[in-house]
């Protein structure tokens, strides 16, 4: 008897996991017809094209804040002059390691 209720409540762990195995699947497939997936370098790439000669702000993925103008957009790097609080330097920073480009609102 004590088998059957362990068989059982095993046969109902499994039921459930797969139950809920599928509902995951199901919910990765919608996910992935979503067109709000974006390619993220793609994406970085282009708002900092949309900056170029301007000031911007990258938020790299370490955290760091670099703030300058932006000068050059590359396929995998973009470069940026006139740092702030150095602005006799400037970056070559991989796109890869840009979380976010922040930029200043509406138009100034």
């Amino acid at each position: 008897m004590y088998t059957r209720k362990v068989l059982g409540a095993a046969v109902l762990g499994l039921a459930l996991s797969l139950a809920g195995g599928a509902g995951l699947s199901v919910s990765n497939v919608l996910a992935q017809d979503s067109p709000a997936s974006v390619d993220h370098a793609g994406s970085i790439r282009q708002a900092l094209e949309q900056q170029l000669g301007k000031r911007a702000k990258l938020k790299l993925v370490s955290g760091q804040d670099l703030e300058g103008k932006v000068v050059n957009v590359g396929e995998k790097v973009v470069q940026v002059s006139e740092l702030t609080g150095m602005e006799y330097f400037g970056a070559t920073v991989r796109l890869d390691q840009v979380a976010a480009v922040i930029v200043r609102a509406g138009g100034q």
